[in-house]
């Protein structure tokens, strides 16, 4: 195939215009190839970009011209589609990262009092921003980079979230599901679990699914074909005033003084509306913290969580005995 190269010399030793360069040749989507020269695969409009690039450089009082050639080889081809895949995937990469820290933010919210219009308006703000990035970056994704699918996932969620999350938070109800229809299937949630993910996790293992599978992921790359759990517009997620654990007690009609008691523990760590009063709540939240802190991974923070909620039950057990 055809590609462009863009040969430049810019002479003042002044800084602010070698940055001026570069973000123009960023903005049109050209890599540095080698030393000095840039390289654009070939079109007309990409011709032009490269020749308004050149009057910039000239402008700057440096040094500008613009060929066509065809790479050596097909492996000169094929290093050269090499240097933008990994770019733009960096980019991609770079986007979706801002966009999960974006949906982080959203979710802390999730079952919390009513956002101001003033919160509402700094986050369609944030929105707004990483959609005119991912757009501009799809315009220079010559190559269409499979990274951008999630992306545009992470975008959609999003947008579903803002557009729901200003609504008054009121008491709905979930539906009941038999145990026997949900066995050996795979759960997924967000990945970083705290307590109410946690703790559904081990209700999930323990009592409605023995032989549950887990996936903890960015919410924007969970698995369409798992069961979510705790994530925005699922079954089993909060539901009113419910946390997550609490709903899945009642969608699978668990009815246990123990699980109600942990319950209560968990609804007052994960909405801090200390609706209980469980004195338990506060150290239960330190040790589950030092737990994810120290450990880095989910799948042991769930290992050694269980034990801490097996020994807990068996506690509420036999105070229920006493």
């Amino acid at each position: 195939m055809q590609w462009l190269f863009l040969v430049h010399q810019v002479k003042t030793p002044n800084s602010r215009e070698r940055v001026a360069v570069w973000r123009l040749t960023k903005k049109v989507g050209a890599i540095l190839y080698r030393n000095s020269a840039y390289v654009l695969p070939y079109s007309k409009e990409r011709l032009e970009d490269f020749q308004w690039l050149c009057e910039q450089i000239h402008a700057l009082k440096g040094d500008a011209s613009v060929f066509v050639s065809e790479a050596d080889s097909v492996a000169e081809d094929r290093n050269l589609r090499k240097l933008f895949e990994v770019d733009r995937g960096k980019e991609y990469s770079a986007l979706l990262n801002e966009a999960e820290r974006l949906i982080s933010r959203l979710h802390t919210r999730n079952g919390q009092p009513q956002l101001t219009e003033a919160q509402v308006k700094k986050l369609k703000k944030g929105f707004q921003q990483l959609k005119e990035a991912f757009t501009q970056l799809q315009h220079i994704d010559f190559f269409s980079s499979k990274s951008a699918k999630g992306v545009s996932t992470a975008l959609q969620q999003i947008s579903r979230y803002i557009e729901v999350i200003r609504q008054p938070i009121v008491s709905t109800s979930v539906g009941h599901y038999s145990r026997k229809t949900f066995y050996r299937k795979t759960w997924a949630t967000r990945k970083h679990i705290h307590i109410d993910r946690l703790c559904s996790a081990w209700l999930i293992r323990r009592f409605i699914d023995s032989k549950a599978k887990f996936i903890f992921a960015p919410e924007a790359r969970l698995p369409k074909g798992a069961i979510p759990f705790d994530v925005l517009g699922a079954e089993f997620t909060h539901h009113g005033d419910d946390c997550t654990f609490e709903t899945l007690l009642r969608a699978f009609r668990i009815k246990d003084r123990a699980l109600r008691s942990l319950a209560q523990i968990v609804h007052d760590v994960d909405l801090k509306d200390q609706k209980f009063g469980r004195t338990e709540a506060r150290g239960f939240d330190v040790i589950i913290r030092s737990l994810s802190d120290s450990l880095h991974d989910d799948r042991k923070v769930l290992e050694a969580g269980s034990v801490i909620l097996d020994s807990l039950y068996k506690y509420f057990l036999t105070k229920k005995k006493a």
